[in-house]
C-alpha cells in the first residue's frame, strides 16, 4: 500500500475549517512580518540528515556507494540525492524535512534495499535521524496567534511520546518528549514561515 507524501493531506470536515484559517493566517504572517522572509538557507548550510538507519557518518560514507537504491523505494520521495563534499560527483542520500519528510513508512523500505549496509535496520523506535527543537517565539501556539494550532502534534507519527500540547501558566503549545526520531514530518507541515519547528542534526541535541 503506498504511503501518502506528507504534502498529501485528507481533509475531512473537521480539518476543512482548520486548514483554511490556518492557511491564511501563515500567507498573512508571511507578509506582515516586520522584517522580509528570512532566506532560504543554502543546503551546505542545512543540517546533515541522513536517511532512517545510518550509519556514524564516516562509516556511512565509507560505505554509501550512493547509487540512489533508498531513494528509489522512498514512498514518500524525501530522500535527495546530494553531491558529497569530500567526493564531487559521487551522491549520498541526505533529507530535507522542509521539502519532504520522512514518513516511517510501514516497511521502513529504504533501509531494506540499501545494498552496501551504509543504513543498518533497525526497529521503528530506535530510529535516531536528528532532533526537532521547537522556537517558542516564533511558534503560533506559544506566541498567542493561533492557541488552536497543533499540526506539529497531530501529524507526528510517533505520537505524545515524540511531541505533545502542554498549557504553561495562560499559553498552551507543543513540547518535545524524549522519543522524537526526527523525521521531519512536523517542521514540514508547520504554517509559520520560516518553520518555527526544525529538525537538527544529533550534535546539537545539547
Amino acid at each position: 500500500m503506498r504511503v501518502p507524501r506528507p504534502d498529501e493531506k485528507n481533509i475531512g470536515r473537521k480539518d476543512f475549517f482548520k486548514e483554511g484559517p490556518l492557511s491564511l493566517l501563515r500567507a498573512f504572517m508571511v507578509a506582515a512580518r516586520e522584517e522580509p522572509p528570512k532566506r532560504t538557507p543554502r543546503r551546505e548550510d542545512l543540517p546533515l540528515l541522513r536517511p532512517p538507519g545510518a550509519a556514524p557518518e564516516s562509516e556511512f560514507l565509507s560505505l554509501c556507494e550512493g547509487g540512489g537504491a533508498c531513494a528509489d523505494v522512498c514512498p514518500a520521495n524525501a530522500i535527495l540525492l546530494i553531491s558529497r563534499k569530500d567526493e564531487p560527483g559521487r551522491d549520498a542520500p541526505m533529507l530535507e524535512p522542509s521539502v519532504a519528510a520522512c514518513v516511517l513508512c510501514d516497511d521502513l523500505a529504504c533501509m531494506k534495499a540499501c545494498p552496501s549496509g551504509a543504513l543498518k535496520p533497525l526497529e521503528r523506535e530506535m530510529i535516531r535521524i536528528g532532533i526537532a527543537k521547537i522556537d517558542l517565539e516564533e511558534c503560533f501556539a506559544w506566541s498567542g496567534l493561533d492557541e488552536f494550532c497543533d499540526y506539529c502534534v497531530e501529524r507526528c507519527p510517533i505520537g505524545e511520546a515524540a511531541i505533545r500540547m502542554e498549557t504553561r501558566e495562560d499559553k498552551r503549545g507543543p513540547v518535545m518528549g524524549e522519543s522524537c526520531v526526527g523525521c521531519g514530518v512536523c517542521e514540514f507541515h508547520c504554517p509559520d514561515y520560516p518553520a518555527a519547528i526544525r529538525v537538527f542534526e544529533l550534535s546539537a541535541e545539547k
